[in-house]
């Protein structure tokens, strides 16, 4: 059966904002504590660790930290894949860097939640004025926010390998300055791009191994200083093809919030489960541990981008906050790529 790019764009998104809010709640503790509790399969309010802060106009010391987050609500990844989203459509398709700016400045002004440090740094920078937009990243930012939020690039230019490419890395580059978190944000561009244009995982012509392996590849001949993030996922690539266990697989891989840990590790997961959409989201937090809602959220991209929104279980997006919005901006997305290319 064939599937429409508005299905996919809208569950790619959806997909990110599901597998976000599926692990909110289980961020920071172990995949034994995660399984102990049943987790993965529904949404739970967060343990602490994610929460809404309010920025001053001042100093970033005087933070006021809200309350935690509640069941179906997601993090700053999806937030994040909301802004970028958003300033890819004002622009009639075009990435702008001072609108990227400008988003961002947007989001920490509106309570933004749980950031890293790379991310929310860079954006109060950016507010003061002091810096231009390619002038505010940290330069050792390695986390996976830039990757964590980059759908809407590997979904706009599908089919478009070039300004795909370049516009993952420019949009990373605006908070993050470690060519890992670039490299990171390329391959999740990348793995959407290709699962997009591909056919359904359930036909049975997906190769996992062979798609990480493709992915490994664009890295390798994009920059030397890729060739870190290209191993990773090698490893995840010869993981998967020796058959390991994939509990086992995840741990060898690593699941914090590096980019060198969660981005293959999300690959990863949905490479080694590629034709059950639930299962695959599930096992993103259950199986990891740590970076929960990031692994989930990336996982949850890969998995909608795949399948289309229908695949993913009605019971998750009508408990989702802005279910319909997002689906929505993935629509709107869609009709944006036609039109480009």
């Amino acid at each position: 059966m064939s599937i429409s790019l508005e299905h996919r764009f809208a569950g790619c998104l959806l997909g990110t904002a599901i597998g976000d809010a599926l692990g909110m709640g289980y961020v920071g503790r172990s995949a034994a504590e995660i399984q102990a509790a049943g987790g993965g399969s529904q949404y739970v309010p967060a343990t602490g660790f994610s929460m809404a802060i309010s920025l001053p106009v001042g100093e970033y010391g005087a933070t006021e930290i809200g309350q935690p987050l509640e069941a179906g609500q997601f993090t700053e990844d999806t937030q994040l894949t909301i802004a970028l989203a958003q300033a890819l459509i004002e622009e009639g398709g075009l990435f702008v860097g001072e609108s990227w700016a400008h988003a961002l400045v947007r989001w920490v002004n509106a309570e933004p939640r749980s950031s890293g440090t790379s991310t929310i740094q860079a954006a109060l920078q950016l507010r003061t004025g002091g810096v231009e937009w390619d002038e505010a990243a940290d330069p050792d930012g390695a986390g996976s926010g830039a990757a964590a939020r980059v759908a809407p690039v590997g979904l706009l230019y599908c089919h478009d390998a070039e300004t795909r490419r370049r516009v993952a890395v420019t949009q990373a580059l605006v908070t993050h300055g470690h060519p890992d978190a670039q490299a990171a944000a390329l391959a999740m561009a990348e793995a959407i791009a290709l699962l997009v244009a591909a056919p359904s995982p359930t036909s049975g012509t997906f190769q996992g191994a062979r798609f990480l392996r493709n992915i490994e590849e664009v890295l390798r001949h994009a920059s030397p200083g890729y060739e870190e993030m290209a191993r990773c996922i090698t490893m995840a690539a010869d993981l998967l093809a020796d058959g390991v266990d994939r509990s086992d697989a995840l741990r060898v891989i690593g699941c914090s919030g590096w980019c060198r840990e969660a981005v293959p590790a999300a690959l990863y997961t949905f490479a080694s489960l590629p034709d059950n959409p639930a299962e695959a989201i599930a096992d993103a937090i259950r199986l990891t541990g740590g970076a929960t809602d990031t692994i989930g959220s990336m996982t949850g991209a890969l998995v909608g981008a795949a399948h289309g929104a229908s695949a993913l279980p009605n019971s998750w997006k009508a408990e989702l906050e802005e279910s319909e919005r997002i689906a929505d901006l993935g629509t709107t997305l869609a009709g944006l790529s036609r039109h480009i290319s």
